[in-house]
């Protein structure tokens, strides 16, 4: 059996750290590192260089660097028929949906995390400030995270407010008072959308978020995170299909 070498951008990751004990395998920083008999677990790694992308990879650089760029991961969505939501760089656009009524979230960078560089624009009279690109609002009222391994789903979350003064337009953690928590079941467009964002991308395994309309039945797709902070029961999952993966790579 290969065996699991975690490759991640972070060392202080402590879902990398508890991935790496899990599979008993060892965690590196750089490609010079590898040997042979390995197989790259990559836990958020865009920036590799690729002449090394030939070995045996589990989330190649080139699939996640589609991931960490909204921007190009809202691309893959559209060509693909993954529901996410409108989106655009255009100003009069942006100024025609405040007038019909919606919210719109200016963006200034296409690669940020945990709300980082988000503002909300939220009447016809709001000044429309330069910005990366803007999405519409998509006004769901729940939000699903659902962990994707090789198209199955290993573990699903959902965000649960944590104060009554959490912010219900922006649901992250932190400051906006959110967090996820496990759960059993979720409805079936989440799932859906969850396995063919992953599956956009090119990512072997990957945590969606996905924003739920209960009276629609619909769902969109924020984003696909590619070394999501996540608990031990979560990383235990990935760790076991990681294992059963790696046995069965050359039966």
């Amino acid at each position: 059996m290969k065996k699991a070498v975690v490759l991640t951008y972070n060392t202080t990751s402590k879902s990398a750290k508890y991935l790496t004990q899990q599979l008993e395998g060892r965690m590196i920083t750089h490609m010079e590192e590898i040997r042979p008999d390995e197989c790259i677990i990559n836990w958020g790694g865009g920036y590799f260089p690729s002449r090394a992308w030939h070995r045996e990879w589990l989330n190649k650089p080139s699939a996640i660097c589609n991931a960490v760029d909204k921007l190009v991961a809202f691309h893959l969505f559209k060509e693909h028929g993954v529901q996410s939501p409108f989106w655009t760089s255009q100003h009069e656009i942006v100024r025609r949906w405040l007038q019909e009524g919606s919210i719109v979230v200016a963006r200034q960078t296409s690669t940020g995390m945990m709300g980082q560089g988000i503002s909300l624009l939220t009447t016809p009279s709001t000044p429309i400030p330069s910005a990366k690109f803007f999405t519409k609002h998509v006004q769901h009222d729940k939000e699903y995270r659902v962990h994707i391994f090789k198209g199955m789903v290993i573990n699903l979350g959902y965000k649960r407010q944590l104060r009554q003064e959490a912010n219900l337009l922006i649901r992250n953690a932190d400051e906006y008072n959110w967090d996820f928590y496990y759960t059993s079941t979720v409805p079936y467009p989440v799932i859906h959308e969850a396995i063919a964002a992953v599956q956009s991308l090119g990512l072997d395994f990957g945590a969606a978020d996905v924003g739920y309309q209960t009276n629609r039945s619909q769902a969109w797709v924020f984003e696909v995170n590619t070394a999501p902070g996540i608990g031990h029961h979560t990383i235990t999952k990935y760790a076991q299909h990681i294992t059963r993966y790696l046995r069965n790579l050359y039966d």
